[in-house]
């Protein structure tokens, strides 16, 4: 994965494999546009935007864990807006490792 450029397929299957290994998650179609995503029982817990963008669904209480961390991190957007979600934009597959955490706490949050 390290040496792997960043686009949205490739980006997307990766978070995706990253996410089922953390947790019972499945995949699945968007209820908000034709899109893939994953989830948590019946929540929707993660997307591919057309964009590349990845929104992720982390919750207040995951974002609470993670802000410290992450809220500085490039490749981590979050609207207040938005409260409980965040959007991710790495521009290398190697931020994947350094996500991964962000990625295992999203799923624990919708557990």
């Amino acid at each position: 994965m390290a040496g792997m450029s960043v686009d949205s397929g490739g980006l997307w299957d990766a978070i995706v494999d990253i996410m089922l290994a953390a947790n019972h998650l499945r995949e699945g179609r968007s209820r908000y546009g034709d899109k893939p995503a994953l989830f948590a029982g019946s929540r929707e817990i993660a997307h591919l935007e057309q964009d590349g963008a990845i929104d992720l669904r982390i919750t207040r209480a995951g974002w609470a864990r993670a802000r410290q961390d992450f809220a500085a991190d490039p490749a981590v957007l979050r609207d207040p807006g938005r409260r409980d979600w965040i959007e991710l934009r790495p521009t290398h597959a190697s931020d994947l490792d350094r996500l991964a955490p962000l990625l295992a706490i999203t799923a624990a949050a919708n557990a």
